[in-house]
């Protein structure tokens, strides 16, 4: 007798058990049902119970699109020690599926017990709460985590990571963590195997450090990402940006208050000027004057239209600025005085009035029918597909920035701050998965053409090639006010990219130690003085963009705080803990700490005191700097 036929049979001694898998069998196929036995399912276990077998099996949810739930509890895979990994091959998920949660025996927790559970967007909740839910759709990485007194672990997400989204939950008292992915807005049938990793932790590595480290080893392993110091071998200009601050001027956009959708030549409004080339000049020439020896220089708004204005649309360089002639001069001003200078484009969103918008070029939704983005200063957006992006627009733009002199980590906006959208147009059609491979194709085009690829935000689909991320998290207002399941926000994404990707921590951080403006949320989030302690804490390079460039002297005193600080860009941070109430210590791989100081009174760290509301670098020893400077982590 065989497995599965065993199985059959011991089913059918449970009685109601064997409807429930017969229920099942109706859902997913009877072929998959086989196949699920054949790896080992067990039918009926209350969803609840603990089992003595907590690491090796998961339940499985099944939401149909006529609102019918089914569950199965799935032994998973053991590829490696400590590694449970779930498969579920496209064949096993039917077309009427609308969802498939799959919940780690060990991702749950009681109100009270120790410890936390973790999203890939850095939110960490203990568990003090009765009741109450946080899903996450925008994960910066497929990853969630929970340590609890049923262990440590963190689930990776390996097979289709750009169809889910990571909930966290607690009901009556209960907590638990999973992945929900959403089969049925796929549309078409899943393009390649469902695959979760659930990975245990223990000692060292049984927190959420551990969990980050985890997840870089796996994307280093794989050759996804490599380390910031081989990036920058032979690419001057990228360790030109590692060196040094990230500066953005906005010379203008249009004042599009009426919400004018479809912009004419009639009804565009006029371009508002904030700074001309000429003022751009004067800036630059400032800084220098200052004595900020290296900058990094990025124009925004440039373009035809202003910023927002004509995408994909980029020349001639606006004339309310000054022009061509003028932008050429500024370009080669900033190269006088030793800065590395780029520009700002953006591929995600294209509108009608641009003499380059075509239809054919826009992504598709099922109905056949334009994706729509927001509506911005030009208009009502639309998404391109990301296929035609990268085959018929990036390179002739290239071409004509690269004429004008612009070298660096060149800035595209938005694409790092967005989850992969698929594209269903039958000329040329795209699943996430192939949006990505398109968006990373455009970076490695800008990585040699300029020297780098920046971005908006964290998002991981282009680790493989983005370079800086403007800002790893919008919080709170594009991720929504806090849950009140959220005790804090934590470095999880630095814990795994720092020493990869260079990164400012937060949009609050930009202009990190200017007055704040105001209107805008994210950037008042936090005061002055806890924006500069946060900065430093997740181990950004400062970048300034809302400046208004009339007093500099904040810049320069952020170069010269940056300078002794600025090694640590090319160390992995390799932990993160809170080592007295409101003292968070970072730990980087050649053995050197900042300590930051959020209470009201000093702190005695190794015989060093770090002031209170500051922060104080820690260098690591005589003999941690041998054994780094040997190559041994």
């Amino acid at each position: 007798m065989g497995k599965a036929e065993r199985m059959i049979r011991n089913s059918r001694n449970q009685g109601k058990d064997w409807e429930t898998g017969m229920a099942i069998g109706k859902i997913i196929g009877y072929g998959a049902l086989f196949a699920f036995l054949s790896a080992g399912v067990v039918w009926g276990e209350p969803s609840g119970e603990k089992k003595s077998s907590a690491a090796r099996t998961a339940l499985i949810r099944i939401r149909k699109t006529d609102g019918k739930t089914e569950e199965v509890r799935r032994a998973l895979e053991q590829p490696e020690p400590n590694v449970y990994r779930l498969t579920i091959p496209p064949r096993e998920i039917s077309r009427d599926v609308d969802t498939i949660e799959a919940v780690f025996d060990a991702a749950h927790a009681k109100k009270g017990e120790e410890g936390y559970f973790v999203v890939s967007t850095g939110l960490l909740g203990t568990f003090r709460e009765d009741k109450g839910k946080l899903e996450e759709r925008r994960n910066p990485m497929p990853l969630f985590g929970m340590k609890s007194p049923a262990g440590t672990f963190v689930g990776i997400v390996k097979g289709l990571k750009y169809e889910f989204s990571t909930v966290a939950e607690v009901t009556n008292g209960v907590y638990a963590i999973y992945p929900r992915f959403l089969i049925k807005d796929m549309v078409v049938a899943p393009y390649e195997d469902l695959i979760v990793d659930f990975q245990m932790l223990t000692g060292d590595d049984a927190n959420y450090s551990g969990m980050a480290r985890a997840y870089r080893a796996y994307q280093l392993g794989r050759g996804e990402v490599k380390p910031l110091r081989e990036r920058v071998k032979g690419n001057p200009q990228l360790a030109y940006t590692a060196d040094t601050m990230f500066i953005r001027v906005k010379h203008g956009a249009k004042n599009n208050r009426n919400k004018v959708e479809r912009q004419t030549p009639t009804n565009e409004p006029p371009v508002a000027v904030f700074q001309t080339f000429d003022d751009f000049m004067r800036i630059m020439k400032k800084l220098k004057a200052l004595g900020v020896e290296k900058a990094e220089m990025c124009s925004v708004g440039w373009n035809s239209g202003g910023f927002d204005g004509r995408f994909p649309t980029l020349f001639p360089p606006d004339p309310a600025y000054g022009g061509e002639a003028k932008m050429r001069e500024a370009i080669a001003c900033a190269h006088g005085l030793g800065y590395q200078i780029v520009c700002h484009v953006c591929n995600t969103d294209f509108y009608e009035i641009s003499d380059r918008f075509s239809a054919d070029d826009i992504a598709k939704n099922p109905d056949g029918s334009l994706r729509k983005g927001g509506l911005f200063a030009g208009g009502r957006a639309y998404s391109p597909c990301f296929q035609r992006v990268c085959d018929a627009i990036v390179d002739a733009d290239y071409k004509g920035l690269s004429d004008l002199g612009f070298k660096g980590t060149h800035h595209i906006d938005v694409t790092s701050c967005i989850t992969p959208y698929p594209c269903f147009d039958p000329r040329h059609p795209c699943n996430r998965q192939q949006t990505a491979d398109y968006m990373n194709r455009i970076g490695e085009k800008a990585r040699r053409t300029f020297g780098g690829f920046g971005s908006e935000g964290p998002c991981d689909h282009v680790a493989r090639t983005l370079d800086y991320a403007l800002y790893v998290t919008a919080y709170p207002k594009w991720l929504g006010k806090p849950s009140p399941l959220v005790d804090r926000i934590i470095p999880l994404w630095q814990l795994a990219y720092h020493g990869i990707i260079l990164s400012n921590p937060f949009y609050s951080t930009i202009d990190y130690n200017c007055p704040r403006p105001s209107g805008n949320e994210p950037h008042t989030w936090l005061d002055q003085p806890t924006r500069r302690l946060k900065l430093f804490e997740f181990g950004g390079r400062p970048t300034f963009y809302f400046n208004p460039y009339r007093d500099l002297t904040p810049i320069k005193a952020a170069y010269d705080e940056y300078q002794p600080m600025k090694y640590l860009q090319y160390e992995f941070m390799d932990a993160h803990d809170e080592i007295a109430k409101d003292v968070f210590r970072t730990r980087y791989s050649d053995g050197s700490e900042v300590i930051t100081n959020y209470s009201g009174t000093d702190f005695r760290y190794k015989g060093t005191t770090v002031k209170a509301m500051d922060y104080r670098l820690v260098k690591a020893g005589f003999f941690r700097r041998i054994v780094r400077s040997c190559g041994i982590r």
